[in-house]
């Protein structure tokens, strides 16, 4: 005797559609199909599902400010000193007066979206100080609230030490719209670059 409870046992569909059509209460029958879903058929039997990711990452996009010739540039107020400096630091850390633990330990890690970004490394201490004089007031007016600095380690002085490393250490303290500076994680360029927060643009 043919079992009949094996009759309505729900047998595995062909392919994803048809699991999808029963799952949403579409009826589908061999005398009739309603039209549209027929054709829908038709125009997806070859579409398999996308599969979604768990999370999804996206990707911090840095803009470098285009530096004008510093020659052209007249309005630069020239605030920074470009007297030699004895000792620096491997890792540079400064911090203003009301900035909080936890502003600083975020700054550190490198979890502040980077606005833009400039690379002195190579340049001369005069070619330094003006590029960055004119890339900071780029980006106060731009509103730029994190930025990275990139100085350079100094491997390809003569004297194998960072020459604008420490210059930039100076000039960034003495920059009032500068709230905090640190060396960057090795992703950003280590000991070679800084992380700056600024003041915010009102």
């Amino acid at each position: 005797m043919q079992d009949d409870s094996k009759k309505d046992a729900k047998k595995p569909s062909a392919n994803w559609l048809d699991d999808w059509l029963s799952e949403t209460g579409t009826v589908q029958t061999e005398v009739s199909l309603p039209e549209d879903v027929d054709l829908f058929r038709e125009a997806m039997q070859d579409v398999a599902p996308i599969k979604q990711p768990d999370k999804v990452r996206t990707q911090l996009v840095r803009k470098n400010i285009k530096i004008r010739n510093p020659e052209t540039s007249s309005n630069i107020n020239d605030v920074f000193s470009d007297a030699p400096v004895d000792e620096c630091p491997d890792q540079l850390l400064y911090t203003r007066d009301g900035i909080t633990p936890d502003t600083l330990k975020k700054l550190r890690q490198g979890k502040f979206h980077v606005d833009n970004s400039i690379d002195l490394h190579g340049m001369t201490v005069d070619e330094a100080r003006n590029y960055l004089l004119e890339f900071l007031g780029e980006c106060e007016i731009d509103g730029s609230r994190c930025i990275i600095i990139v100085h350079g380690k100094g491997y390809s002085s003569p004297e194998k030490k960072p020459v604008i490393k420490p210059m930039v250490n100076r000039w960034l303290r003495a920059t009032p719209m500068v709230l905090a500076f640190s060396s960057a994680l090795p992703a950003d360029g280590g000991t070679g670059a800084v992380y700056v927060l600024l003041k915010r643009n009102k």
